[in-house]
């Protein structure tokens, strides 16, 4: 997938890709020990337990914009090396942590580290319309084979070598990849003479005002709402309803990952070279939408795997193709901007998910399966009359939001 880039593309991607996937990877390699690491910890209670494991997406999703917009004003490297150095303290503070209120603090510095819409919008920046969703695509597969790996490796490791050492091994991969974009990625070159469009805050009103950025927003805030209410729902059903022992879980997830990931690589192609992007949301929508349906309908082990597989294929067709279109459809000059946006409805979706989840998991599987297949219902309605009207460019920059 990386031989239609150029060199300099190519040392690009690859540079990014490392580095997001050492922040997903502290993420994910977390998911599956922390709580039950967190109740040994002085003073640790079930709310402050949860509080650890929560502030750092509410720190992610509340400096995401800030992020975006400085990376904008002052250029991608600074933000991104102040936001990863954050992050590399953030974990050694987690691996070093005795008493809960020290980690609620390490994971809120980890949180810190928003540089999410920094690194996707220095992506778009360094390389060319005609292969950004490929880059994007090429990010996404490594977030699925780490999510994979982690799933995998992270009961194992936490058993052999403890949960500090998973912290200190994300603060050293973190540091590495640092080392390697500040040192190894350009800056992309754009003068004050050069822009378009001033930074500035009153460009929030633009973005506000733009129905694509409200579209695309809108749709990863429901992708990642589905990610975390499905994950806090299916594998508690799994362990306590369908009695599948946790320790088997990677049974239903990896081959999941693995199969959509392959899927994804030829639809992304697909999308990008023959201008199918509308083919290729759509089905992602409706593969999450079927998922949900056949879940409602058997109600046991086998529809909660089969939601478990369609969403990951929905997943992975939609995880390039929504940042790549937003990039095609947001000025340069207000990229982060946009981006910071984008990535703070992510991860405020993935915060509402996890809460429709736990509803869920006390009201019962109607609220996830009947909720989240007329969500999916409105989002296709949306999302096909949207591309009636907009027009997707191609080769040359995306033009200026919409006032």
């Amino acid at each position: 997938m990386l031989k239609e880039f150029t060199p300099e593309e190519r040392k690009a991607v690859l540079g990014i890709t490392f580095a997001v996937a050492v922040r997903m990877l502290g993420l994910f390699l977390l998911l599956p020990v922390l709580s039950p690491y967190l109740r040994n910890l002085e003073g640790a209670s079930p709310q402050l337990i949860g509080l650890a494991v929560g502030i750092y997406g509410f720190a992610q999703a509340f400096l995401q914009i800030p992020f975006g917009y400085l990376s904008d004003r002052i250029g991608r490297k600074p933000v991104i090396f102040v936001g990863m150095l954050t992050y590399a303290i953030g974990s050694l503070m987690g691996g070093l942590a005795s008493n809960i209120w020290t980690m609620v603090l390490a994971r809120f510095i980890q949180g810190f580290g928003a540089v999410s819409s920094a690194m996707t919008a220095l992506a778009a920046d360094l390389t060319r319309e005609e292969v950004r969703t490929r880059a994007f695509a090429h990010i996404g597969a490594s977030i699925g084979l780490v999510f994979a790996f982690s799933i995998t490796a992270a009961p194992v490791l936490a058993g052999y070598l403890g949960v500090p050492f998973l912290f200190y091994m994300t603060a050293l991969l973190s540091l590495v990849a640092t080392f390697y974009v500040m040192f190894f990625i350009p800056e992309p070159k754009v003068h004050a003479s050069d822009r378009e469009i001033k930074p500035s805050l009153s460009n929030i009103l633009l973005l506000l005002k733009d129905p694509n950025q409200l579209v695309l927003n809108f749709s990863i805030a429901l992708t990642h709402a589905f990610l975390t209410g499905i994950f806090t729902f299916v594998p508690y059903q799994l362990v306590y309803n369908y009695h599948f022992p946790k320790p088997e879980h990677f049974k239903i997830y990896l081959p999941a990952v693995l199969v959509s990931l392959a899927i994804m690589v030829p639809s992304t192609i697909f999308a990008e070279k023959r201008g199918k992007f509308k083919e290729v949301f759509l089905a992602g929508i409706l593969s999450i939408l079927v998922g949900f349906a056949l879940y409602d309908l058997f109600r046991n082990f086998w529809g909660a795997v089969a939601l478990v597989f369609l969403f990951f294929v929905g997943f992975h067709l939609l995880e390039p193709i929504v940042p790549s279109l937003l990039t095609k459809l947001t000025h340069r000059d207000v990229r982060g901007l946009a981006l910071g946006f984008f990535n703070t409805t992510q991860f405020l979706g993935a915060f509402l998910g996890g809460v429709w989840g736990g509803f869920a998991l006390k009201h019962g599987l109607a609220y996830l399966v009947v909720g989240g297949a007329v969500l999916c219902v409105l989002w296709l309605l949306v999302v096909y009359v949207w591309f009636s009207s907009v027009k997707i460019p191609k080769r040359a920059e995306a033009q200026e939001p919409q006032p």
